[in-house]
């Protein structure tokens, strides 16, 4: 670990936009979990142009909690780029982002931090990996099937879950892919997988546990308007490393 004084273990990333039901009960969970397992931590909340309160809310948290910090922005940035701004003011030497309803459990998060400490990788929160357990509904399931079958034929990174709200990476790759990273929205996970497995660093995916904690008409996924937003992200990116390769032949 970076023996620098401001550096800690673990930065948890919280991106959040109009969460004002889930924030405090997702910040007490994530902090019961971290504070008995790693000596330095701290959480980010990256507010993402909240309209129900949750940048009050945050703000609230963050004057009582010194080692919760609140980043707002009052207009509608993307979750990637919130992302990106969280990773730009971290300090962690290891880097996690997790989905504010927590939908996945925080069981594995210590085995899960000592694999990225080891192998300064990336790690994967996987629905399909053997020995994963979860509940979502039918269309989700199609709809995650087919993409993440979609992005391993274009590029061929043999992963095999790739927008679970479940990421832990070092320091420094989070630092590398940030800067290669174009996308602001959804795709950014799918971008980083990516990128880190043509720059040679390890991914590896962990089986998790996954509910949907959202109630009816909550659920923050528009399957028709998010697929096809993604789709368009995903054949740009391939378009991008298809240019860029023929640039430097």
């Amino acid at each position: 670990m970076n023996s620098s004084p401001e550096r800690v273990e673990i930065s948890v990333l919280l991106p959040m936009h109009n969460e004002a039901k889930n924030i405090e009960r997702c910040v007490n969970e994530v902090e019961k979990k971290i504070k008995f397992s790693f000596h330095s931590y701290e959480i980010i909340i990256a507010e993402d142009g909240s309209t129900d309160g949750t940048d009050i809310i945050a703000a609230r948290l963050a004057e009582r909690n010194p080692k919760l910090k609140f980043l707002h922005s009052p207009t509608r940035l993307g979750k990637g780029k919130a992302i990106k701004k969280a990773i730009s003011v971290a300090k962690g030497d290891v880097i996690i982002f997790l989905d504010a309803d927590l939908a996945t459990s925080l069981a594995n998060l210590p085995r899960i931090v000592e694999t990225v400490q080891r192998h300064r990788g990336i790690v994967v929160g996987s629905h399909y990996t053997g020995g994963a357990n979860v509940k979502r509904p039918l269309s989700r399931i199609l709809f995650s099937v087919a993409y993440n079958l979609l992005v391993r034929m274009l590029f061929r990174d043999g992963v095999r879950d790739h927008q679970c709200g479940f990421k832990a990476l070092s320091y420094e790759l989070a630092q590398v892919l940030c800067s290669k990273s174009e996308s602001d929205g959804l795709f950014l996970d799918t971008e980083m997988i990516v990128q880190a497995k043509r720059l040679g660093y390890e991914v590896t995916e962990v089986a998790v546990d996954w509910r949907d904690l959202r109630g009816k008409g909550e659920s923050k996924v528009n399957l028709f308007k998010d697929a096809l937003r993604m789709g368009m992200d995903l054949l740009r990116f391939r378009l991008r490393l298809y240019t860029s390769r023929v640039k430097t032949v």
